[in-house]
């Protein structure tokens, strides 16, 4: 799940789904949270077994339609799943930790550091955002066999 304000968190988002799919062959489903149904995305949330949700930092916070994910996340059914955050910045960068924050305190399983990047996510960048999508993909395979 993403919100984009000019288009590098949803480049972020994507590149991260192919890291994730480079994996294993997870369904990885990305969603445009600023432009989907509410039904729609709690129907995807309903379905998922993990999560990952990314909003670039305005006015040193995450955006509205991020706070809306929030209220559709239920943390009777959605306990335990494991959640990241990331998220493209000019100067401070707080919306991936808020998000995680926020992912905490709905009962799932927040997973490690953030992907942050400052601007566009090219070269380094967009490596390590790869690499943090297949971390990700590695703690579930990790989670799906415990269970």
């Amino acid at each position: 799940a993403y919100v984009s304000a000019y288009g590098y968190t949803k480049e972020a988002a994507e590149l991260i789904a192919s890291a994730i799919r480079g994996v294993s062959d997870f369904t990885v489903e990305l969603a445009d949270i600023e432009h989907i149904d509410p039904e729609e995305l709690d129907a995807h949330l309903a379905a998922s077994d993990a999560l990952i949700a990314g909003s670039p930092t305005i006015n040193q916070n995450t955006l509205l339609p991020v706070y809306k994910l929030f209220a559709l996340i239920n943390p009777l059914r959605d306990k335990g799943k494991l959640a990241g955050a990331f998220g493209s910045y000019g100067w401070s960068g707080e919306a991936p930790k808020i998000i995680l924050e926020n992912f905490r305190n709905l009962k799932l399983k927040v997973f490690e550091t953030p992907g942050a990047f400052k601007f566009l996510p090219g070269g380094e960048k967009a490596e390590a955002l790869k690499e943090y999508g297949r971390s990700f993909a590695m703690e579930f395979e990790k989670e799906c066999a415990q269970k």
